[in-house]
């Protein structure tokens, strides 16, 4: 079994940011940011399994520094942390500004499995050996990670029947897209940073609706795969406003893949958005039961993304260049 460290591991991706990707806020789309970073963890991913992969999950992302029109952005990947046919892989943003300044846009972290020609899990030949004080500390948050997550997406996999779509929000949004080819990566499996892309525009759209005002994207909580997206499915996406505070809101989104030629559907993921207003937010006061319940809910999961991004920014402060958190 091949042996490499975690620095082997680090893939780089520039992208400079063009007009036509700002958003009306004035910053970078988040789908798009999403989407590269995306793109980032996958090369890095293949080029460790020497093959095929595809995201199983994606932990919350926090944006901390806006992207600007003219700003170069850096995707910084590495795997860090390797198992039997899965991978740990970190992605960490930085924006370099047009005064030469460099600074953390946000912290990524992934899991990943290599696949076969079918689809199905593959055997990895190659161990992650830290070989210094700072990649032990790398690989030893990773483990933590993924013992979290694989306990997450246990309780997740028990809902890939929940099709249920009857507490309807107040304020909702619906769409439906077809999964064309030049949207999949390996086995005629969809691109999880196309899926990114379109449900960040959709929750785009719900809070501009409601916002009557540009808004951009502050965060993105857990978002796990149950179940994998091919190329002649049918994606339903179901997302509802959960609460509204003075500037920010919680948009949470259900996908649901309907199998085209036998018409079975399956849920694929779910998660919850944070979009900010540039503009105070009108009130909105649940009624219904069900919404005053997923209103508690958004409530007490704001207090964690807060805490969470703090956490974060004290993890920049101490290491601006490389956090480790």
């Amino acid at each position: 079994m091949k042996e490499i460290s975690i620095s082997e591991t680090i893939f780089e991706i520039y992208e400079y940011v063009f007009p036509q990707l700002i958003n009306p806020a004035g910053t970078l789309f988040g789908g798009k940011m999403l989407y590269f970073i995306s793109q980032a963890a996958t090369l890095s991913a293949s080029k460790i399994s020497e093959g095929p992969v595809v995201m199983g999950s994606m932990d919350s992302v926090d944006f901390v520094e806006p992207v600007n029109s003219g700003d170069t952005l850096i995707f910084r990947s590495r795997v860090q942390a390797v198992f039997n046919s899965s991978m740990e892989v970190g992605v960490t943003v930085f924006k370099r500004t047009n005064n030469d300044e460099l600074k953390v846009v946000t912290l990524a972290h992934f899991g990943y499995v290599a696949i076969d020609e079918n689809g199905k899990p593959r055997k990895l030949n190659v161990k992650i050996v830290p070989k210094d004080q700072k990649e032990k500390l790398i690989y030893e948050w990773a483990l933590k990670r993924r013992a979290y997550r694989l306990e997450r997406i246990k309780n997740r996999r028990m809902e890939i029947n929940d099709l249920d779509i009857s507490r309807k929000p107040t304020y909702s949004l619906y769409s439906a897209k077809l999964v064309f080819p030049y949207e999949t990566i390996y086995s005629n499996m969809m691109f999880a940073g196309y899926l990114f892309e379109k449900v960040d525009e959709l929750g785009g759209i719900l809070s501009v609706q409601y916002a009557k005002s540009p808004t951009f994207t502050a965060s993105i909580d857990e978002f796990d795969f149950i179940c994998p997206v091919r190329v002649g499915d049918i994606l339903h996406f179901y997302l509802g406003i959960n609460y509204v505070g003075n500037r920010s809101m919680e948009i949470g989104v259900k996908i649901v893949k309907e199998e085209a030629l036998t018409s079975k559907r399956f849920k694929v993921a779910s998660s919850y958005m944070t979009f900010v207003s540039l503009n105070q937010l009108k009130p909105f006061n649940p009624w219904k039961d069900y919404e005053i319940e997923r209103w508690k809910t958004a409530e007490s999961r704001k207090i964690l993304r807060l805490e969470r991004a703090n956490k974060f920014k004290e993890c920049i402060k101490k290491n601006p260049l490389e956090p480790i958190c």
